[in-house]
């Protein structure tokens, strides 16, 4: 018999056999395709979003001092700075421990995010004994990277904003509210406030 003949048998045969295999198993069988397919669509997405903002993964070997490394993420709690908190990814980069905090939201930069990403910073060199000189933050869809210096000056200007916070906490000072529109707008207590700026 030809090889074609014998190629168009078995083609036939495997065919019927499809045919007659129970329909749920097809199923079966097409549901696991289908998630195979997507579960690699979803890493394919993922790695492209870590190169974008520089967060590679550990490459074996790789000993260069400018190789970007991502670490498992931490938590930190220090009692004596009474600060705590976990960065989105921390990085080894230039051999130093990197934040980076992800704000998918943002369209601009932020002190709120400025002063998370300062605290990250003095928790890392609490914790890992090295002062990290910068930390990024990763703004917007688009994945915009900012490097934010650790720069005495910013380490002044959150230990401000710590203290005066402290101070509110203790009741030794008065919270200074800061009305925004859009944030007055969505605000749960804005009947009772006298600051609310879209009031009539």
């Amino acid at each position: 018999m030809p090889v074609k003949e014998q190629l168009r048998t078995y083609l036939t045969k495997l065919l019927y056999d499809i045919a007659a295999t129970d329909q749920q198993v097809v199923l079966l069988i097409i549901l696991l395709v289908i998630t195979v397919i997507v579960l690699d669509a979803i890493s394919i997405f993922a790695r492209k979003q870590r190169k974008k903002v520089g967060i590679e993964p550990t490459i074996p070997g790789n000993t260069s001092a400018r190789a970007t490394n991502a670490l498992p993420p931490r938590l930190y709690v220090s009692n004596m700075q009474g600060l705590s908190g976990k960065p989105d990814a921390v990085i080894s980069e230039s051999g130093f421990l990197i934040p980076v905090e992800r704000k998918p939201l943002a369209k601009k930069i932020r002190d709120r995010h400025v002063a998370q990403l300062l605290v990250y910073m003095r928790l890392i060199e609490e914790f890992e004994g090295k002062r990290p000189p910068y930390g990024y933050l990763i703004l917007g869809p688009n994945c915009r990277r900012v490097k934010v210096l650790n720069s005495p000056e910013k380490q002044a200007w959150l230990q401000k904003m710590i203290d005066e916070m402290r101070a509110i906490y203790a009741g030794h000072a008065t919270a200074v509210p800061t009305p925004h529109p859009h944030k007055c707008k969505k605000c749960g207590v804005r009947a009772a406030c006298g600051f609310n700026i879209g009031k009539a």
